[in-house]
């Protein structure tokens, strides 16, 4: 079954898929210059969401300018819009939105294959192990991504680095959705005006997680 990425998100917002060309075609003079030092590997997997995210800003109407990055290596988006990148092995995928109809947006996708021996107790809160061993038929770096996505799309709000046990996730299997619950130790100021959505959904060989921020 062919399942629509698009659905991660409402219609507002514009979500691409790198294809194979893209891996390979150059960027603008601007955008090359900072992958010139670059391992092939990271050039191909830059040009692939940079060639994705600019597709997703033309659909939406947005002037065309480089997509540079800050200091702290985050993409630059065009004032007015907002927008996330995330890349794996065979996959990279970029979103889109207006930032006068989305506050802010996140988007992870990762193999559909477990987390390496161990890694998990880096990643998982108590309640979080609990979670994945209620249900076996989750896909097992679902709390990974979706933590990697809500990262993404918090940071460009609040400017902090997010630990993976600073919230807890719940699931919503049946709707493949999810929210999370700031941990006790939490000092992020979680934006309360603003209102947190989270879905899921996996290919044969992907798993893909998305979230975005609306006013309350």
């Amino acid at each position: 079954m062919k399942i629509e990425l698009a659905e991660l998100f409402p219609s507002c917002a514009i979500l691409v898929k790198a294809d194979r060309a893209m891996w390979t075609t150059p960027l603008c003079k601007e955008e090359e210059q900072l992958i010139e030092k670059a391992v092939q590997k990271r050039q191909q997997e830059f040009r692939a969401g940079r060639h994705a995210a600019h597709q997703a800003l033309d659909k939406l109407s947005a002037p065309w300018e480089p997509l540079l990055r800050d200091e702290k290596r985050q993409p630059l988006w065009p004032t007015g819009f907002v927008g996330s990148i995330s890349h794996c092995r065979g996959a990279c995928v970029a979103v889109c939105a207006k930032a006068n109809e989305l506050a802010s947006l996140g988007i992870d996708v990762e193999p559909l294959e477990p987390l390496p021996k161990g890694v998990d107790q880096y990643i998982h809160t108590s309640d979080d192990h609990a979670t994945m061993a209620a249900d076996s038929a989750l896909p097992e770096r679902l709390i990974f991504s979706a933590k990697e996505s809500i990262y993404k799309c918090y940071y460009p709000l609040i400017g902090e680095h997010m630990g993976f046990q600073s919230v807890s996730l719940s699931i919503d299997a049946d709707t493949m959705s999810f929210d999370f619950i700031p941990s006790a130790s939490n000092t992020i100021p979680f934006p309360a005006e603003l209102k947190f959505h989270g879905r899921f959904m996996t290919s044969e060989s992907h798993l893909y997680t998305g979230c975005y921020l609306t006013s309350v």
